[in-house]
């Protein structure tokens, strides 16, 4: 039997002036991904700079994590200990591996495997879903 609470190892997420307080991890989540972009859009940080995101769920071997992001705005994984999916919900980004690069567009999702770290640079204003999923013995279980 799990006696972990449904609230997940990482419980909550404090809240913001623009943000209310909600777990980060339950049994089900069901997002609005049209709805989570337009409410970052709308923030602060995202209208007076070049990206705004928001975990969507965090437990400690996972995290899901939605970005938008203007042109020539950067995401990186620079210890790659995650295996990670990127998924372009809008717009364009180059990602780099190494030394390979790959240029996603709407619709595309690409798949980094375990030990390989990676950037993205936003390539028109898009939003981007990313899942990064520990090994347990790299997340600390």
């Amino acid at each position: 039997m799990d006696d972990r609470s449904t609230d997940g190892a990482y419980g909550a997420t404090s809240g913001t002036d623009q943000r209310d307080s909600r777990s980060l991890m339950e049994g089900l989540m069901v997002f609005s991904l049209r709805l989570e972009i337009d409410m970052l859009r709308n923030e602060d940080q995202y209208r007076n700079g070049d990206r705004s995101s928001l975990t969507l769920a965090k437990e400690i071997d996972f995290r899901a994590l939605l970005s938008v992001m203007r042109p020539g705005a950067t995401l990186d994984e620079q210890d790659g200990d995650a295996r990670a999916s990127i998924h372009v919900i809008e717009g364009g980004v180059t990602l780099v591996v190494g030394g390979e690069s790959a240029e996603l567009g709407e619709g595309q999702l690409a798949v980094v495997d375990a030990g390989r770290p990676w950037t993205i640079t936003a390539a028109t204003d898009c939003a981007v879903l990313l899942t990064l999923a520990w090994p347990r013995e790299k997340a600390g279980v």
